[in-house]
């Protein structure tokens, strides 16, 4: 199997709610288990509201686009928006003592807890961040 979705998202937060009919569509035909799902999901809605937030920095003038490929072993989702992209690394780790009240940073944190690669690519639009989650373990 190989299906290849694509959706484009104005930089707004109100496109969060639709995040979970386009994941239904992505993944048409293939049974999760629920906590699968949900994590994919949370994984999703963080990787969208960094690009809405870092990315575009709020300015709705910007788009991000969605895409998900979707084989018989794994999904990537992979999420671009017009931002300059960022270092994962230098991403600081939010639950060091002096991150705890930090307002930022716990985003990327939990993707990578839900996903099984995470990685950035400058893409001709701006940056992608690309999360590959295994379907079969």
């Amino acid at each position: 199997m190989f299906r290849q979705l694509k959706y484009n998202l104005k930089t707004s937060i109100f496109e969060i709610d639709n995040l979970p009919n386009y994941l239904d569509e992505a993944l048409s035909g293939i049974t999760l288990p629920t906590d699968k799902y949900n994590n994919i999901l949370l994984a999703v809605t963080e990787a969208v509201n960094n690009a809405i937030i870092h990315g575009n920095k709020n300015d709705i003038s910007k788009e991000i686009e969605l895409e998900f490929i979707i084989t018989d072993d794994f999904i990537k989702i992979i999420v671009t928006d017009e931002g300059e992209g960022f270092d994962l690394q230098s991403v600081p780790d939010p639950t060091l003592p002096e991150n705890l009240l930090s307002e930022h940073g716990r985003g990327i944190f939990i993707i990578k807890h839900f996903v099984d690669e995470l990685k950035v690519e400058k893409s001709p639009k701006g940056s992608s961040l690309v999360l590959k989650i295994k379907l079969k373990h």
